[in-house]
């Protein structure tokens, strides 16, 4: 290699190792300029309190004080139907005992459309179970248990009517009396949807019951027929059935109906009027 070769070399290597230091010298001198970092603004938004579903709630339950909370919610987002704690702070109280009209979601707000208190107008249509119907009786004490029937009972439905009992040329009068429904659900007494803390005696006049469309024509029937009683079941009857259902025992209410009866092995015809 030619002496002037080599001589490039070197002026090479001294220029790039004067170069580093030079930069090197210029990023770390006192007017190096530094990068500031800027923090993000956060900006928060005014929210409220709204009162929402603190669980899925279905049509017909009935709600519970746990199962309602109140939320922040976003001021912009509110609705005038929301229930909030600075214009409605007993709400949470109010509707605990409630019934949910329609199907809620958890974190769903409610209302008074979502949610009916007892004695509001559609109560009872909300606490019907579906596909039942709601059927009032008169009662008295002594048809009614003595007044010791509640909401929420199971009682029996006995029917007493008079029927003529025909043997041959004689006609006697005497009363039977049938069980024509079990197991059904009390809904209120007169006017009384639930049991009010230590009330032990509810005493009425009207009582309202849940039957089937067709059991509910079938009691009509029984109520124009005789007199209606009803009899008061143990809650631990319930535990008993399957689906806690009423059930019918067949009561039929036609006028010309006959049956044989033998009494010391004569025929007898009985006809129930």
């Amino acid at each position: 290699m030619g002496i002037a070769k080599i001589a490039v070399l070197i002026i090479a290597a001294v220029a790039a190792i004067s170069a580093a230091f030079l930069v090197r010298g210029i990023s770390s001198g006192p007017n190096a300029e530094s990068v500031a970092i800027v923090e993000p603004t956060i900006i928060e938004e005014p929210t409220e309190l709204v009162l929402v579903a603190n669980t899925d709630l279905e049509v017909g339950q009935r709600v519970e004080p746990a199962d309602l909370a109140w939320l922040e919610w976003p001021e912009k987002a509110l609705n005038s139907n929301y229930l909030t704690q600075d214009k409605n702070p007993n709400a949470l109280e109010d509707y605990a005992g409630s019934i949910a009209r329609v199907r809620l979601s958890k974190n769903e707000p409610v209302n008074g459309r979502k949610l009916i208190n007892a004695g509001e107008a559609g109560f009872m249509a909300a606490v019907l179970a579906p596909g039942m119907r709601a059927v009032a009786v008169e009662i008295s004490v002594e048809t009614g248990a003595g007044g010791f029937i509640l909401p929420n009972d199971r009682v029996d439905i006995i029917l007493t009517r008079e029927i003529e009992i025909i043997s041959g040329s004689a006609i006697t009068t005497t009363f039977v009396s049938q069980t024509i429904f079990k197991n059904v659900r009390v809904l209120a007494i007169d006017q009384t949807f639930r049991e009010v803390d230590d009330e032990q005696v509810v005493m009425g006049s009207t009582a309202t019951l849940e039957l089937n469309g067709v059991d509910s024509e079938m009691l009509a029937r029984a109520d124009a027929s005789g007199d209606i009683s009803l009899a008061l079941r143990s809650v631990a009857d319930l535990a008993l059935t399957v689906d806690g259902a009423s059930r019918s025992t067949g009561f039929e209410s036609g006028n010309n109906s006959q049956i044989q009866v033998y009494r010391y092995g004569k025929k007898s015809q009985v006809g129930m009027q």
